[in-house]
C-alpha cells in the first residue's frame, strides 16, 4: 500500500510540475478549520463555516459561526471572495494543487499562502442559470493562478472524463465536461460544455487569434486547461 501511495503521489507531482492545472473540484469543507471571508464592503471575517445552501448544484447561501458562536446566515451578493479549507476527503487530491506554482499569480486579490496550505478560493458571481436568467452565486475558481483573463469555474453538475489510475486508485481526475467561464470585463459567468468547445472557442476567445489558431480547427477539450494557461500568459 505504502509503496502505491508513494508511486501515485509521485505521477502526481510529475502531472503538476509538468503543465498548469486547474485546482481540485471542492467536495466538502473542514468545519475544523476557519473560512477566510471578504465582504463586498471590506469587511475581512475569519470564521468556521457551518453549513451551504445550494441551487441548481451551486452555493446560493452559507452559514457561519461567528466570533460570538452565534450562527449567522450570509447571501452570495454580500460576498467578494473567500478560501475555503477542504475535507479531510478533498486532501489528497488537493496534493496536486499544491505542487504547482501558485507564486505566479495573476491576480492581486489571491492570497498565495492561503492557497499554498491547501485552501481553495471561491468567489462571488452573476451567473447564467437559464437562457435569460441569472443568480448571484459562490463559485470555485479553479484556475487562480492564471485567471486574469478567463476566469474558470467549477460546475457541480459536470460529468467527468476518464481520470488516471496507479495500482487500483484514482490519483487525479479527468477533465470536466463543462465549466463555468467569465472573461475579463464581463459581469456574467456562463457554462462551457465539452460537445460546444469548438463553437464556443470561435465565439468567446478573441483577443489572442494567436494562440487560438496554435490549437486547430478542431480543438481538443483535453487541452483546455492548457489553452487557458497559455491564452492568460502570451494575451494579457
Amino acid at each position: 500500500m505504502m509503496k502505491q501511495l508513494i508511486t501515485a503521489f509521485s505521477l502526481m507531482l510529475a502531472m503538476a510540475t509538468t503543465a498548469q492545472t486547474f485546482a481540485p473540484a471542492f467536495n466538502g469543507f473542514s468545519k475544523k478549520k476557519p473560512t477566510y471571508i471578504t465582504l463586498k464592503d471590506g469587511t475581512e471575517l475569519t470564521v468556521n463555516l457551518k453549513s451551504l445552501k445550494y441551487k441548481k448544484g451551486l452555493i446560493d447561501d452559507l452559514k457561519i459561526i461567528d466570533e460570538n458562536g452565534e450562527k449567522v446566515k450570509i447571501n452570495p451578493e454580500e460576498i467578494s471572495h473567500m478560501y475555503v479549507p477542504p475535507s479531510n476527503i478533498a486532501k489528497f487530491n488537493q496534493m496536486v494543487d499544491a505542487a504547482t506554482d501558485v507564486t505566479k499569480i495573476a491576480d492581486n486579490e489571491l492570497s498565495s499562502e492561503h492557497l499554498k496550505d491547501g485552501y481553495l478560493y471561491m468567489e462571488s458571481s452573476n451567473v447564467q442559470i437559464k437562457k435569460k436568467k441569472t443568480q448571484y452565486c459562490m463559485l470555485q475558481l479553479m484556475n487562480p493562478a492564471f485567471s486574469k483573463m478567463v476566469k474558470v469555474y467549477n460546475d457541480p453538475y459536470a460529468a467527468e472524463s476518464a481520470s488516471v489510475g496507479v495500482g487500483g486508485m484514482t490519483v487525479a481526475g479527468g477533465l470536466d465536461k463543462s465549466y463555468y467561464i467569465k472573461i475579463e470585463g464581463e459581469d456574467v459567468a456562463k457554462r462551457i460544455k465539452k460537445k460546444e468547445y469548438k463553437k464556443d472557442m470561435e465565439e468567446i476567445f478573441t483577443k489572442c487569434p494567436d494562440v487560438v489558431n496554435k490549437y486547430g480547427a478542431d480543438p481538443s477539450w483535453s487541452e483546455f486547461e492548457q489553452f487557458i494557461y497559455e491564452y492568460t500568459i502570451k494575451c494579457q
